[in-house]
């Protein structure tokens, strides 16, 4: 089970695979919420090696600031799937609009189309499988080339690509529970918004500021991405044990999993400090409040 997007949702983006074994997309969307996407392997040979932006030229920006993707989290990691910009097809010569308009009306020709590369854009990830992002108008253009990738790296890396798809699919055809939990748990996501949920949309939000503004692969800085997005994992964890009146269902467990949080909210914070004042004490606020979230659990067991 996998999750497709369409890219009516994306504002504009980059690829970068300057550092070879690593590409890191960072994918804007429409309702003003942004991805950075950590892949352990390069695209295709003809974006290895490079830093490319793309955009859809159709967007249109929300007027006010939309939830976070659940399926595109904030801050993600994973392997690299089908990133290439060769595939051909038909695409629409007018406006989105007027191209679907005249397709479905039966008093109107077909619109008319071209045969244009579209972007590929695919990744794996352990919680959401594949992810694939529709990009069929979007335009690519390249902003700096690094190095290049030859054509035995080229198969080697389609091979191992092609593997990770063929598990996944595998592990999709045994069981779909898992994914109707997932629903199940966008849906209360979505009905309830204790306040745990408000520490982890701040702990989102600082962690991706601060890579977004100042993110650029040297080792201070991967050392403290590293650490956010265990901070970001082990807040995940912990925000899960509600009940359906969004009440915590199981508060023992829930305060040993905040007490586990801190020691990675203290060593995010002194990477931070190198880097960024301001990231240390939005971390450090974090941490307070995460303390007096679990005093006031104490209390009330």
């Amino acid at each position: 089970m996998g999750f497709h997007m369409e890219e009516d949702s994306v504002a504009d983006g980059t690829i970068d695979n300057r550092i070879k074994g690593r590409t890191v997309i960072r994918i804007n969307f429409t309702d003003h919420t942004s991805s950075i996407i950590t892949l352990q392997g390069n695209p295709c040979r003809d974006l290895a090696g490079s830093l490319w932006s793309f955009r859809n030229p159709h967007a249109r920006m929300d007027e006010l600031p939309g939830e976070q993707c659940f399926f595109i989290p904030a801050l993600c990691e994973g392997s690299v799937g089908h990133i290439s910009h060769t595939r051909k097809c038909k695409v629409p010569v007018l406006h989105p609009d007027e191209h679907y308009d005249r397709l479905f009306d039966n008093d109107k020709e077909d619109p008319p189309t071209k045969i244009a590369p579209v972007l590929d854009l695919e990744w794996f990830s352990q919680k959401f499988k594949q992810v694939e992002i529709d990009c069929q108008l979007i335009t690519l253009e390249l902003v700096e080339m690094a190095w290049s990738m030859s054509p035995e790296e080229a198969a080697a890396g389609e091979a191992i690509i092609e593997q990770t798809r063929e598990g996944f699919q595998c592990l999709a055809e045994d069981s779909t529970e898992g994914f109707f939990e997932d629903i199940e748990l966008i849906d209360e996501w979505l009905e309830e918004d204790p306040e745990p949920h408000e520490l982890e949309e701040l702990c989102m939000i600082i962690v991706q500021e601060f890579i977004i503004n100042s993110a650029d692969g040297s080792d201070q800085k991967q050392e403290l991405h590293d650490n956010l997005l265990k901070l970001q994992e082990q807040i995940n964890g912990t925000f899960i044990h509600l009940d359906h009146d969004g009440n915590f269902e199981n508060i023992p467990k829930t305060i040993s999993l905040l007490k586990t949080v801190l020691p990675f909210i203290d060593r995010a914070a002194t990477s931070a400090k190198f880097l960024a004042e301001t990231t240390a004490e939005h971390l450090l606020h974090l941490r307070e409040g995460i303390v007096s979230l679990r005093e006031e659990l104490t209390s009330s067991t």
